[in-house]
């Protein structure tokens, strides 16, 4: 199915986004990008973390990695799928698809290419191969795209994901405008049934940038959606109760696939609530003129912290230990700011450069620092 400029014309416009709901946007997407790297520092140790009698740090740990890490994608899917509407009505499907080559696809291998020759330089140095990929062809296509199994980068099977949706984006145009039923039956089977199929490695992606899309096609406008929000924080408050009682009580769900995987839905589709209501607080305070400075870099910051986090955690392993340790959580608190610290540095490092910007920053320029408005328009 192939979405052209003249389905624009035949009344397939959708309305303009306020500058409110962009300043959120903006908000929405450091405040996820941020919380999601906590997700990603290494624990140092082989056994499952959640498992271990629940003391004050571990439920910090779980609340930050388990329910709010985790979970932040969801809104950023949402978000993809609000805006993927109009770049589809204003391009057309082919433009669009090229577009996203270049906007996800080229970082998705240049930042796994990246991390790859590290990997090799750390190899050759230490005598350490097993971070390396399989040396066969599967195992460098998985490595570079992630296709069957994670990329060396796990963070960036989103984008190998949103690539995905992108792909689907106008059959998904047309199911939700003329059989909404249709659609979303066939996207909860593919949420519930399509995760061995390897079509997406989070298949509930697929779902969020859904909701996204529905939201932009029945034209809701930002009171509808706080108003939802608000009934689906409340949900929130429940889902945490669940989750902290599965954590501390170490209830184990396996074998029961079903209710793990609908508790987690769940549990992303209220704390997407969660924090798009967050945003709305920010914004109305002191702290959103920090949020629209730093939004240009939250894609630098997603695509490396995971790199950051590997090596450097050698480091801080060495002096603060692994999870369990009294000064873990100097590692856990710390190494994420390092990463936001090392996001905004190296992108004002190569910002002069279009080739770097092309390759690691999905061709997006970036203003300097000093010079950046209090509050940007959105793109």
């Amino acid at each position: 199915m192939t979405l052209t400029h003249q389905t624009e014309a035949a009344g397939g416009r959708v309305a303009p986004v306020s500058q409110a709901v962009s300043e959120r946007v903006k908000i929405a997407r450091v405040l996820c990008i941020f919380f999601m790297t906590f997700v990603h520092v290494q624990a140092g140790i082989a056994e499952n973390v959640y498992a271990r009698d629940a003391g004050a740090f571990d439920i910090v740990y779980f609340i930050l990695t388990r329910m709010i890490g985790l979970s932040s994608v969801s809104l950023l899917s949402i978000v993809s799928g609000y805006f993927i509407v109009s770049s589809l009505l204003k391009t057309g499907t082919r433009r669009l698809i090229v577009s996203k080559v270049k906007t996800l696809i080229v970082p998705l291998v240049s930042w796994n290419l990246a991390m790859l020759v590290l990997l090799l330089a750390y190899a050759a140095l230490s005598g350490n191969v097993r971070d390396l990929p399989r040396p066969d062809v599967m195992g460098i296509v998985n490595a570079l795209f992630g296709v069957t199994e994670w990329p060396l980068v796990v963070p960036l099977w989103f984008l190998r994901d949103l690539f995905v949706c992108c792909l689907a984006a106008p059959a998904l145009y047309f199911g939700l405008r003329r059989l909404p039923l249709v659609a979303w039956a066939a996207l909860l089977a593919f949420a519930v049934f399509g995760q061995d199929w390897h079509i997406m490695e989070r298949p509930q992606l697929l779902l969020f940038f859904a909701a996204g899309m529905q939201l932009r096609i029945g034209g809701w406008q930002e009171a509808r959606m706080d108003r939802v929000s608000a009934l689906l924080t409340i949900g929130l408050c429940v889902m945490v109760a669940v989750f902290l009682t599965i954590r501390i009580e170490r209830i184990s769900l396996a074998g029961m696939e079903t209710l793990r995987l609908g508790l987690d839905t769940l549990l992303r589709i209220t704390m997407a609530a969660g924090f798009w209501r967050l945003t709305a607080i920010i914004r109305g305070t002191g702290s959103a003129p920090l949020f629209y400075r730093l939004e240009p870099d939250v894609f630098v910051l997603f695509c490396s912290h995971a790199i950051l986090f590997n090596f450097a955690g050698i480091v801080f392993r060495r002096f603060f230990g692994n999870y369990g340790s009294d000064l873990f959580p100097i590692t856990f608190f710390t190494l994420p700011v390092l990463a936001v610290v090392a996001a905004v540095i190296g992108l004002q490092l190569i910002r002069s450069s279009n080739v770097l910007l092309f390759f690691f920053n999905a061709g997006h320029t970036v203003p300097p620092w000093k010079s950046r408005p209090a509050l940007q328009q959105a793109g």
